[in-house]
């Protein structure tokens, strides 16, 4: 395998819980960041705020409770919606912390699972899909290098950018997929890359990405010496 990082993802079993099982674990994850010393709030992916995620935290709870006072065991639609909303944040709540933590602490597994557990979280076992969690370079050729990240669920954007010094940086083109081919790159030098992804959007709303690139939580860097052109001229892979 070319130059890689192990990256160590939260694992989702949140969405197994009941919705009075739900509530108390968003409510101690939202407490949590308020408060934590690794991963801010502040950083959190807009449009979604703390107090856009509390409310989504009371507005599952009260038909929970009415669901309790009634005594029924049914679930309306009403509640199962307001569930689904509070799950599809509480998502991108978990992505943003994995990747705060991987990128403060690349390949650091105990130091991340620490953190994970202030926050309620475990990591993902990697038994068996262990290449999607894992940063790396999967191949070079001539002039070119094909890099894949780890896989942040359906409807992520991933967001690519490559140096020969680290100082300066040439983004390129952001992608659906998480593995992209970036083609003319500088021959026979060490070229370094990078990568930070936007996590999902709900569906039918189109994914966003901010034109200035300081606004991104880069990701700790891998590399790999790239050899010289053997054709004149690159065909990127179709993404």
């Amino acid at each position: 395998m070319k130059n890689a990082i192990t990256w160590v993802k939260a694992a989702k079993d949140y969405h197994d819980k009941t919705s009075e099982q739900l509530v108390p674990f968003a409510t101690a994850l939202k407490n949590q960041l308020a408060i934590d010393p690794d991963v801010p709030a502040s950083g959190i992916p807009a449009p979604l705020t703390i107090p856009i995620y509390t409310t989504n935290i009371g507005d599952l709870n009260t038909d929970v409770v009415a669901r309790q006072t009634s005594r029924s065991t049914n679930l309306t639609s009403d509640e199962l919606s307001k569930g689904s909303t509070l799950l599809h944040n509480t998502d991108i709540l978990v992505n943003y912390i994995d990747s705060v933590c991987n990128q403060k602490f690349p390949g650091n597994v105990a130091q991340i699972t620490t953190i994970f557990a202030r926050f309620g979280l475990s990591p993902a076992g990697h038994g068996g899909v262990g290449h999607k969690h894992i940063f790396r370079i999967m191949e070079t050729a001539g002039g070119s290098a094909t890099v894949e990240a780890p896989v942040s669920g359906t409807g992520a954007v991933y967001h690519w950018r490559w140096s020969i010094d680290q100082v300066t940086w040439k983004q390129v083109k952001s992608t659906h997929k998480s593995t992209v081919t970036i083609i003319n790159l500088p021959h026979d030098v060490r070229v370094y890359f990078q990568y930070d992804f936007s996590p999902p959007v709900g569906r039918g709303i189109y994914p966003t990405g901010d034109a200035n690139a300081a606004d991104f939580h880069w990701s700790s860097s891998i590399s790999e010496v790239i050899p010289a052109s053997t054709t004149t001229g690159n065909s990127p892979s179709p993404l």
